[in-house]
């Protein structure tokens, strides 16, 4: 029953985060539909006070535990989503898509780095991910500032996503999201205050763009993802982000008319074959490889 249960819990985890990459994959171009007319302070602030809104009944039963750390996840994605939306006012919505599909390679050497561990599997998966990502976006040409910040945007969301493999497990799924989508609607408004008035006519505009936007890709998504973090881990979770490039693709394709070539579609067969291997072998026995745990040679003779 153990191992039903185990194998149940790690498919939800598997399917929720397949589902946040086909979401994020739809965002980019929904963002870039709505920055036609609004600047990214107001859009930020508008799509997170939708969400905010949704998740006002969730927002009881705090302790100063939870406030301390859903707040900290907020701070760290209200990075995620203010890099990543000014960045997408000079390069494509697919291009986004491929950039923000590195954090398969930040989460990877962030765990090597500080936790000095890995698993084999997970560890190739990621490098036929990076390869994937790096072919789909050769064909790109758009301006170094944008792909800057949106690497910035990329390394606070590894960091994030890190951080929430510790946290997530320790508290309610759905009043961790509250606390999180609340502080980044608080900084979002913050942000936005000093145009806000004068994004008025733009945001009636675009409230098809912004509704969608905060329900599904701010609400939705965020608890999804917290949630996900109870039965997956930090690397898993990076890897299957990965397929965030191939639905950016189709779906700036289908919305934006954005076109891809051949080193696009290799690329994306290369992230699809990464992550077979990890939805294909999820009890592996292979070892965690650490600095600290190497095996003693006495014991294996």
């Amino acid at each position: 029953m153990d191992l039903i249960k185990e194998t149940s819990d790690r498919t939800k985890g598997i399917l929720a985060v397949i589902a946040v990459a086909m979401i994020l994959g739809s965002t980019s171009s929904a963002i870039k539909e709505a920055l036609v007319n609004l600047n990214p302070e107001t859009q930020l602030a508008v799509r997170f006070t939708i969400a905010a809104i949704i998740f006002l009944p969730f927002i009881g039963k705090l302790n100063l535990c939870l406030v301390r750390e859903g707040a900290i996840l907020g701070l760290l994605l209200f990075g995620v989503f203010a890099f990543s939306t000014i960045g997408l006012e000079t390069i494509s919505a697919h291009q986004a898509s491929f950039i923000f599909g590195f954090n398969v390679v930040f989460v990877t050497l962030f765990e090597l780095v500080f936790r000095q561990s890995f698993k084999i599997d997970v560890l190739l998966a990621a490098i036929l991910a990076f390869t994937g990502i790096v072919m789909m976006s050769w064909e790109g040409d758009d301006p170094l500032s944008g792909s800057l910040w949106l690497f910035g945007s990329t390394i606070a969301d590894s960091a994030y996503i890190l951080l929430r493999e510790k946290i997530a497990a320790r508290h309610p799924s759905l009043t961790l999201t509250a606390v999180q989508i609340w502080v980044i609607a608080a900084l979002s408004l913050l942000w936005a205050a000093p145009g806000l008035l004068g994004q008025i006519e733009a945001i009636e505009m675009n409230l098809g763009w912004l509704s969608y936007l905060g329900i599904v890709g701010s609400a939705l998504m965020t608890l999804l993802m917290t949630t996900a973090q109870r039965w997956i881990s930090a690397q898993e979770v990076a890897v299957l982000l990965s397929l965030e490039p191939v639905f950016g693709a189709i779906f700036a394709f289908w919305l934006l008319g954005e076109t891809f070539g051949i080193f696009s579609f290799a690329g994306a067969a290369m992230v699809l074959v990464g992550i077979i291997l990890i939805i294909l072998d999820p009890f592996s026995e292979q070892p965690e490889f650490s600095k600290s745990e190497q095996p003693e040679l006495s014991k294996l003779d």
